[in-house]
């Protein structure tokens, strides 16, 4: 496998500035000495600039975002494998901090739809109410860096709220070619084009749908963390389903219990 050597910032100037050399040569063979050759000359000067331009935004491919979205699967399998090993088979609740600070934490419930009034710092919920499991959402380092790097501030307000999602997810993180968020009764339907971390959710979709309500990854955790983080009240990913040949991911987020979705169909997480 290649990975790709020039971003397009690189092969628009290349092509500017080739574009300028033939320009210039142009004008400076045929030297007609008249308002013709003057205005090759200045059109192969404007694009010289403008290809200088482009090259200086250039900057190296790192890595490939195919490669990159398989890095996180073999944990995102072994700790859904664990859950459902112990019996755990709920779908995660995003619970927000408690004082209104803090870190966003994951409870897989046993069972049901029930969300404990209080999580303790650990693991293991044994109460006799509502058992589960806390864990780490798989976004809550993302969230920090991105709190630290690009000062992230998450709303209260749902309009700004789904605004601050779609401008994370598009202009800052790049994650993807398009964003959208819309109500659908008690539910957000989030629905993410060409998504550049599509490969790594097919593998895990391909484990085991269940994996991508249980404990979701990528885009659908960062929803929801953002969600909790800003509305103060627990965020579900109820549903999750796939267009493979768009790169396209659909999740379906409720904040309190509500009918599941049937008839989903297969690449679905119902």
């Amino acid at each position: 496998m290649k990975l790709q050597a020039a971003n397009d910032y690189v092969v628009s100037g290349t092509v500017l500035l080739a574009a300028a050399a033939t320009l210039l040569v142009i004008a400076t063979v045929t030297n007609r000495g008249d308002l013709t050759s003057a205005t090759l000359f200045l059109c192969g000067v404007a694009t010289f600039l403008a290809g200088v331009f482009m090259l200086s935004f250039s900057r190296s491919e790192p890595f490939d975002a195919e490669v990159a979205s398989l890095l996180s699967v073999p944990g995102m399998l072994n700790q859904c494998r664990i859950c459902a090993d112990l019996g755990v088979r709920g779908d995660a609740w995003f619970l927000p901090p408690a004082e209104g600070a803090g870190p966003v934490r994951e409870f897989v419930p046993v069972a049901g739809q029930d969300v404990p009034p209080v999580v303790q710092d650990f693991t293991f919920v044994t109460g006799p109410d509502t058992p589960g499991i806390v864990l780490v959402p798989a976004a809550a380092p993302l969230i920090d860096y991105c709190e630290k790097k690009f000062s992230l501030v998450i709303p209260s307000a749902e309009g700004e709220l789904i605004a601050a999602i779609r401008e994370l997810a598009l202009d800052v993180l790049e994650l993807a070619d398009g964003v959208e968020i819309v109500r659908n009764g008690d539910s957000l339907v989030m629905t993410v084009r060409g998504y550049r971390l599509f490969s790594g959710c097919m593998v895990v979709a391909s484990e085991s749908p269940k994996c991508c309500s249980m404990h979701p990854c990528g885009i659908c955790s960062l929803a929801a963390c953002m969600l909790a983080r800003g509305t103060g009240v627990p965020w579900q990913v109820s549903h999750v389903s796939f267009v493979e040949g768009k790169k396209q991911v659909t999740a379906i987020l409720r904040s309190h219990p509500s009918p599941a979705p049937t008839g989903a169909g297969p690449g679905s997480s119902r």
